[in-house]
């Protein structure tokens, strides 16, 4: 089963490129969606934010803008939310990776928007990059409800820079052409991809992941 490491910087379209994938038939995993999930409803998490950050919590339910208000501005505190929620987001990877492989899945796709970041691309057998014009990404992330451009700056601070993430990326895709060229594109890699032999996944997948120094690439063995 090839892995598709799926990234690109805040804004740069990886939720396009996600949806045409699924289009085509690609099983694709949305860390954001997973996260979105265990701040509402993870029983272990919520316990954990709360004895850390009670004042995020409104009539019971974390507020995601005010957590964001809280760890975006300190990498301090963003290390201890990521020790909170990684883990737990490892655990559903794995499964959806464990499940595709039972399957006998072809190819599956991993939405991460730090996947690089973090060193998940080389967990990955191939990675593909959302990219887009600074602009572009900064006026599509301000039409984002409850965004700023202070929140923008500050989530920006935290992603590798776009020429930096372009030498660990093995496909690139521009999201600001139509939609037509995007699909093209899309098939024309799937084509590529479904020439080659199909590897088996030895379900060889970290139960933890933290921000690293970025280095050479280097893939992990399946």
């Amino acid at each position: 089963m090839w892995i598709l490491g799926l990234t690109g910087a805040l804004g740069a379209g990886k939720s396009t490129l996600a949806k045409y994938l699924r289009q085509e038939g690609v099983p694709v995993h949305c860390s954001d969606n997973e996260i979105h999930a265990l701040l509402s409803s993870d029983p272990d998490v919520k316990k954990k934010i709360k004895t850390v950050w009670p004042e995020v919590f409104v009539r019971g339910k974390i507020d995601r803008n005010e957590l964001g208000n809280l760890v975006f501005f300190s990498s301090s505190r963003l290390t201890q939310l990521e020790n909170i929620l990684y883990p737990k987001l490892m655990q559903r990877q794995r499964r959806f990776l464990t499940e595709n492989q039972r399957l006998k899945v072809p190819l599956v796709a991993l939405d991460v928007p730090l996947l690089c970041e973090v060193g998940l691309d080389r967990y990955c057998h191939y990675v593909l990059m959302a990219a887009a014009p600074f602009f572009l990404r900064k006026q599509r992330v301000l039409n984002r409800k409850g965004m700023t451009v202070t929140k923008f700056q500050a989530l920006t601070t935290h992603q590798m820079d776009e020429q930096k993430r372009l030498k660990h990326a093995d496909f690139v895709i521009r999201t600001g052409l139509d939609k037509g060229s995007i699909l093209k594109k899309i098939r024309a890699m799937l084509l590529e991809l479904s020439q080659k032999p199909v590897p088996k996944w030895r379900g060889k997948w970290p139960i933890h992941i933290r921000r690293r120094a970025y280095g050479t690439r280097n893939r992990i063995r399946h």
